[in-house]
């Protein structure tokens, strides 16, 4: 059986597409609402920033903040917001106050979820409802990478899990605060179970002040200017905005089928994977159909995700992506767009399944929904980009016995197009403008030393423009370490109109005493300890390239 998860599915009956509210709201006030609700959300965002406790949060700003309309259609979110993280936010809210029920919530209530999307445990979301006197008009959700909620190893993510439960504690609705007051138990609880007991509770208190001034800044904000129905009506006007935006964008593509196909072959953990990805794209006048019939089925390996914040998530990003513009980022702007995807799927995949690492198919997602409009119109969109998170996790303990946790992304290079170089090393797609940890905080935090950071030029694809060119890392353990990394599929970034592919990510290690870099194969569980003095070398993968090359280019042709 097949499922359509549509981008509006709470609003039956077009309301949306009509446009209700659009026209009995004043445009200038429609524009002093917009920027309103966008000067809570960055407000927030810096507050997070200032008082979080880990640099994944701090410094990489690994989270979102966003506003969300009573029938859980996300309308605002903050700049620097991590892509994937927005637009699944409506449907985790929904399912988190159906827990709790909506008749029982109240102002200075903050409720905790990580549960339904169907990403790792990790991102954990704190919301609070917005009201206008008696009257819910809103909430405020804010998702943050929380560095460890237990499971089998510190952090979570482990190649030996088998089973969502030996990932961590799933949290779902739970009222951490109620009527202005922390629920003790509630948090006694989510402090028992993790390793890093410091850690969550600073970064959690981050995420509870800033849902708690949110709240101050709503009634400050938007209650004295408008009233319950003014607002509702404001963020109506708005979603009708964007979902008109999003359909005259769609009618400027040419109508038709478009599809791509990859297939990853690798080893995760001594367990060789090979699984067959088809995606499918119909254009309808300004309907986009995403059919994802053709992903592998879910595995015992903890690469799956969810529907919702996993296939969703991914293509509505992709489209985001394609579509452009200054709209914003909206329930509106994806109401044109439908996502097919049957249960069951990789990207799918049921509640009890693990997904420890289940951002591993959304940057191929991405680049299979830009390819699959390229293979047909290469001027319109990029090259692949290297599409790897590549997390390095080292972890160990103080001498004070308390655990400690890094983990280091991997930066590599976009793919190439029709007029420009791929740029890079940045982020990967679905991060979007993520920060790295500096230096000096990580070296001060940890055990660690970073002996060299170079830039590989060459590993971009070859092109009439070449692939974004990746990097390459060389860490030093100070002490002894336990190392856990993400497998790379063995799938280069893909060439466009006759591009090359970019070279492949991969992570070396050179043991004291050896001249030797081996690779860092997967295992059962995180390898180490590691000894001081063994040096990490993590490289990144570049982006394909565009085009054949010129003759005259001194770039060597493609075959």
């Amino acid at each position: 059986m097949t499922s359509a998860i549509t981008a509006d599915a709470a609003v039956e009956g077009g309301e949306v597409a009509a446009g209700v509210g659009h026209g009995s709201t004043d445009p200038l006030e429609r524009e002093i609402f917009r920027y309103t609700a966008a000067s809570i959300t960055e407000e927030l965002e810096g507050n997070i920033t200032r008082t979080a406790y880990s640099p994944l949060i701090q410094e990489s700003q690994d989270y979102c903040v966003s506003l969300v309309s009573a029938d859980y259609r996300p309308f605002m979110q903050s700049e620097a917001s991590i892509p994937i993280f927005v637009s699944d936010m409506g449907e985790v809210v929904r399912d988190a106050v159906a827990v709790i029920g909506v008749d029982t919530l109240s102002p200075g209530d903050v409720f905790v979820t990580n549960y339904g999307s169907g990403q790792h445990l990790n991102n954990v979301v704190l919301g609070a409802p917005l009201f206008h006197g008696d009257r819910l008009t809103a909430y405020i959700a804010i998702r943050a990478h929380w560095a460890d909620v237990g499971g089998l190893v510190p952090g979570g993510q482990t190649m030996a899990a088998r089973s969502i439960f030996q990932e961590g504690t799933r949290y779902r609705g739970l009222r951490l605060m109620r009527a202005g007051e922390i629920v003790p138990e509630v948090l006694a609880t989510l402090q028992a179970n993790t390793y890093q007991r410091e850690a969550l509770t600073g970064d959690m208190m981050a995420q509870l002040g800033a849902c708690v001034l949110g709240a101050r800044r709503w009634t400050e904000r938007v209650v004295a200017r408008w009233s319950a129905d003014e607002t509702t009506a404001l963020i109506a006007a708005q979603l009708a905005a964007s979902e008109a935006f999003a359909r005259r964008a769609i009618r400027d593509l040419p109508d038709g089928v478009y599809s791509d196909e990859r297939r990853w072959q690798f080893d995760f953990g001594g367990v060789a994977v090979d699984m067959a990805f088809r995606l499918e794209i119909r254009i309808e006048g300004d309907r986009m159909i995403c059919d994802l019939s053709g992903m592998p089925p879910q595995t015992t390996l903890p690469i799956n995700c969810g529907a919702i914040g996993g296939a969703m998530a991914a293509v509505r990003l992709a489209f985001r992506y394609l579509i452009g513009g200054d709209a914003p980022t909206d329930g509106g702007f994806f109401a044109p767009l439908e996502v097919i995807v049957p249960p069951g799927t990789i990207v799918s995949a049921g509640e009890e399944a693990p997904m420890g690492f289940w951002n591993m198919t959304m940057p191929l997602l991405i680049d299979m929904f830009v390819a699959a409009i390229g293979n047909t119109h290469p001027e319109r969109v990029p090259a692949s980009h290297f599409g790897s998170i590549g997390g390095l996790m080292i972890s160990g303990r103080r001498e004070s016995g308390e655990r400690w946790l890094m983990v280091e992304g991997l930066i590599g290079g976009l793919g190439a197009e029709c007029d420009a170089d791929g740029y890079g090393p940045v982020k990967c797609l679905m991060l979007g403008n993520m920060k790295g940890i500096p230096l000096e905080m990580a070296e001060a935090r940890y055990p660690l030393r970073y002996r060299s950071i170079s830039l590989d030029r060459e590993s971009g694809g070859v092109g009439k423009y070449r692939g974004g060119p990746g990097a390459a890392k060389v860490i030093e353990l100070l002490a002894p370490c336990s190392v856990d990394t993400y497998p790379e599929p063995a799938v280069p970034a893909k060439g466009l109109a006759g591009g090359g592919a970019g070279k492949l990510s991969s992570v070396r290690v050179r043991r004291p005493g050896s001249d030797e870099w081996l690779p860092l194969a997967g295992s059962s569980a995180q390898i180490g300890p590691l000894p001081a003095g063994t040096l990490i070398r993590q490289i990144s993968g570049g982006g394909g390239g565009w085009g054949r090359p010129d003759s005259d280019s001194g770039q060597e042709k493609v075959a």
